[in-house]
């Protein structure tokens, strides 16, 4: 989970990096190619952690467990 936040921080960074330097051209953020992968990249939920595998399943509950029923 580590990585996955650095990356991303470190995708934003380059986006900052780069908005500040093409800011003197005119630059259109819309049509640059490079801010849209930025941005997707920085956008991306973060990877998935480890999976857990599931434990044994708790058996059904009784008729003791419900309590009384009204009849």
């Amino acid at each position: 989970m580590a990585a996955s936040a650095a990356r991303q921080h470190e995708t934003r960074a380059l986006l900052r990096a780069h908005l500040k330097a093409a800011s003197g051209y005119r630059h259109l953020t819309r049509h640059c190619p490079i801010c849209y992968r930025l941005q997707r990249l920085a956008m991306e939920p973060s990877a998935p952690g480890p999976t857990r595998t599931p434990g044994p399943a708790a058996p059904p509950p009784t008729a003791e467990d419900r309590g009384p029923t009204a009849e």
